[in-house]
C-alpha cells in the first residue's frame, strides 16, 4: 500500500507539470514541459508495475528532445516505433492493457509534427485520453484523475485557439483586421 501512494505522490508532482502544460499554446514549450512530466511518471509508472507505459514514457523524452530540435523525420520515426514495439513485445506483462502505451505513442510519433497549432493541440488533446485508463488500471489514481483534467485544460485551450483564429480569418475577410 506504501508504494502505491508514494507512486501517487510522485505522480500528483507530475499531473500539476502535466496540467500545467496544457495552458501552453507553442509546440516546443508543450514538448519541453511534456519531458520533465513523463520522466517524473517515469518513475511512478515502474514503482506500479506500468512497465510499458514507464518504457513509452522514455522513448517519448528521446522523441520530444528530437522533434525540439527538428530532426524527427520519418526514418527517425520507424526507429522510435520499432524500438517500442521491441520493448513492448519484450516487456509486456500486463496483455491487452501493456499495449497501449504503444498505439498512443505510435499515432502520437507518426502525426507529431504538424505544424498546424490547432492541430498539434487536437492531437496532444487526445492523446492523454487513453491514458486516463490506463493510470487508472495500475492505480495511478492521480495519474487519471489529472490526465482527465489535462484533457479538460487542453480542450479549453484548443476552443480558445479556434475562436482566435476563426476572428482573424473573419477581421481578414470584412477588411476590420487591417
Amino acid at each position: 500500500m506504501a508504494v502505491i501512494i508514494i507512486a501517487n505522490i510522485i505522480d500528483f508532482a507530475a499531473a500539476m507539470v502535466m496540467i500545467w502544460s496544457g495552458t501552453m499554446k507553442k509546440k516546443s514549450k508543450i514538448l519541453a514541459w511534456q519531458s520533465v512530466q513523463l520522466l517524473m511518471q517515469t518513475v511512478s509508472m515502474t514503482m506500479l508495475g506500468g512497465i510499458t507505459g514507464a518504457i513509452s514514457n522514455v522513448l517519448s523524452v528521446i522523441r520530444n528532445i528530437i522533434c525540439y530540435k527538428d530532426k524527427l523525420t520519418w526514418y527517425v520515426k520507424a526507429l522510435l516505433i520499432a524500438a517500442s514495439l521491441y520493448l513492448t513485445i519484450r516487456f509486456n506483462t500486463q496483455g491487452a492493457l501493456g499495449w497501449l502505451p504503444f498505439v498512443v505513442c505510435t499515432v502520437y510519433v507518426l502525426l507529431m509534427d504538424i505544424q498546424n497549432p490547432i492541430a498539434f493541440k487536437l492531437l496532444v488533446t487526445a492523446s492523454f485520453v487513453p491514458w486516463v485508463v490506463y493510470y487508472f488500471l495500475i492505480r495511478s489514481y492521480t495519474g487519471a484523475f489529472f490526465s482527465g483534467a489535462t484533457v479538460v485544460t487542453n480542450s479549453i485551450t484548443l476552443c480558445q485557439m479556434i475562436k482566435m483564429k476563426k476572428e482573424i480569418r473573419e477581421g481578414k475577410e470584412t477588411g476590420d483586421g487591417q
